[in-house]
C-alpha cells in the first residue's frame, strides 16, 4: 500500500505539479483474460461507457439491444469493436465498480489522496490517440497495469478548473508549445496529473491498460453551494430588489452576514459531515463471516481495513465512516485511527497494540464496525500493495 511519505507528497506536489512513483506496484498478475473479463461485466449502455477513435464512437455502432425472456438487454457487438481496435480506438470503461482487483488500488490511492475516487479503465493495442490533449477538472492518478504508455504533460492555463471548465467549455483555451515532461509509463509505475495540467496519453503501438483513478475532495465552490442553503436564513437577503443604491445597504449586511457564516467553525463542520455523510465505500460482502449467526468474532489472522476514503475527525468527538456516524471514547478514538494509519492490519496486530484493554471488548467492537460496514474484511486474493519509497524524487521541467 503507499507508505509514509504522504506528508511530502501533499507539501510539495498535491494540486501542484507531477510526480512520477516508479515501479511502486510489482507482481500485478493481471492478464489479458482479467481485463477481458472486467470489461464484460461492465454495463456498456451506460453513457460513461465509451469507444473511442479519435472521437466518440456512436454506441448504436457497437451495442445492439435484444430481448431476453421479456427484459430489454444490451450486448456488444464484438466484430465492430475489434475492428475498430485493431485500427487504433480505444475501450474507455469509466466509473468502474465492484471490481475487487480494481477497487484495492483505488481504495488505496483514495486514502492516500484523502479524497473521494472515480477510476476508469483504457484498454488499447496501437499508437493512435484516444483523446486530443486536454485538461481534466479532477486530480488524476494513472496506473500502467498493461503494457507501456506515453504521457506528454504541459503546464497549466487555466488553474484548478473546476467541473463546468472542461478544455471543450473553453473554445479560447490554447495549449502550450513547451512541454514539461514527455516520459512513458511502464508497467507498475503510476503518474500524479494535477488538475488543470494538459496532458496527452498515447498509445505507443503496443497493448497498453492503464486506469486513471481520479480523486474528488472538496473545494471552496462545493461548501459556497451548500452554504447558499442556509441562505434564506439571513433576512437581508430575503429582501426585495429594487434600484442598486436603494438595496447596496441591505446587499452590504447580507454580504457580511453570509462571510460570517462562511468563516465559522461550527458551519464548516456540519457541512463536511454532509459532505463525508455522502461517501460511500466499495468493500466486498462477507457472507461465510458476517452473515452466519453461529460467528460472533473475527479470526485473529483476519486482515481488515477502515471504509474511508478521507477520515475527519470533528471538533466534538466523531467520525462518519461510509454513512456511520460513530462516537468516539478513548478505545474507539485509538483503534479507529491505528486501521486508518495501518490499512490492511489484522485482528491479531489490533489485539497487540491494545493489549492492554479486554481483548473481548475489542473482538466484540471489532466484530460489529465489521458488520455495520465500517471495517471491510480483506481476502489473500484481493490485494495488490502499491509502495511509496523515499527515493522517489519530483519530476523535473524539461
Amino acid at each position: 500500500m503507499f507508505d509514509i511519505y504522504r506528508e511530502n507528497f501533499i507539501s510539495n506536489h498535491l494540486y501542484k505539479k507531477p510526480f512520477l512513483f516508479k515501479s511502486v506496484m510489482s507482481d500485478i498478475g493481471l492478464s489479458w483474460k482479467d481485463i477481458s473479463e472486467i470489461y464484460e461485466r461492465a454495463d456498456a449502455s451506460d453513457p460513461s461507457f465509451k469507444l473511442m477513435n479519435g472521437h466518440e464512437v456512436l454506441k448504436s455502432e457497437y451495442l445492439e439491444s435484444y430481448l431476453n425472456v421479456g427484459r430489454v438487454e444490451y450486448r456488444y457487438i464484438k466484430p465492430v469493436i475489434y475492428d475498430y481496435m485493431r485500427k487504433g480506438a480505444t475501450l474507455v470503461y469509466n466509473r468502474i465498480r465492484n471490481e475487487p482487483f480494481i477497487s484495492n488500488i483505488s481504495r488505496q490511492i483514495a486514502n492516500f489522496a484523502q479524497a473521494q475516487v472515480i477510476t476508469s479503465g483504457y484498454a488499447a493495442f496501437s499508437a493512435k490517440p484516444s483523446y486530443r490533449c486536454h485538461w481534466d477538472t479532477r486530480d488524476v492518478f494513472a496506473v500502467q497495469l498493461k503494457g507501456r504508455k506515453r504521457w506528454i504533460l504541459k503546464e497549466p492555463t487555466f488553474e484548478l478548473p473546476l467541473y463546468m471548465q472542461q478544455t471543450k467549455d473553453m473554445p479560447d483555451a490554447e495549449e502550450p508549445e513547451k512541454v514539461y515532461l514527455d516520459v512513458v509509463l511502464e508497467e507498475g509505475d503510476i503518474l500524479y496529473v494535477p488538475r488543470g495540467w494538459w496532458h496527452n496519453p498515447i498509445p505507443i503501438g503496443e497493448e497498453t491498460f492503464h486506469l486513471a483513478v481520479g480523486t474528488f475532495a472538496p473545494t471552496g465552490f462545493d461548501y459556497i453551494r451548500w452554504l447558499v442553503q442556509k441562505a434564506p436564513n439571513i433576512v437581508d437577503g430575503r429582501h426585495n430588489l429594487h434600484g442598486f443604491q436603494e438595496s447596496k445597504e441591505s446587499l452590504e449586511r447580507f454580504g457580511k452576514e453570509f462571510a460570517s457564516l462562511m468563516s465559522d467553525e461550527a458551519t464548516y463542520e456540519q457541512f463536511m459531515a454532509d459532505y463525508i455523510g455522502q461517501h460511500r465505500v466499495d468493500s466486498p460482502i462477507s457472507l461465510s463471516t458476517l452473515a452466519n449467526g453461529k460467528i460472533n468474532q473475527l479470526e485473529v489472522t483476519q486482515k481488515i481495513r477502515l471504509n474511508v476514503n478521507f477520515l475527519y475527525s470533528f471538533s466534538n468527538d466523531f467520525v462518519v465512516v461510509n454513512g456511520n456516524k460513530i462516537n468516539l471514547d478513548e478505545i474507539s478514538q485509538g483503534l479507529i485511527d491505528y486501521i486508518n494509519k495501518h490499512q490492511a492490519c489484522t485482528v491479531s496486530d489490533v489485539l497487540f497494540v491494545f493489549s492492554s484493554y479486554p481483548s473481548d471488548k475489542l473482538h466484540e467492537l471489532l466484530f460489529q464496525l465489521a458488520l455495520n460496514d465500517v471495517l471491510e474484511l480483506i481476502s489473500g486474493s484481493d490485494s495488490v500493495a502499491i509502495g511509496l519509497e523515499e527515493k522517489n524524487t519530483a519530476l523535473n521541467m524539461v
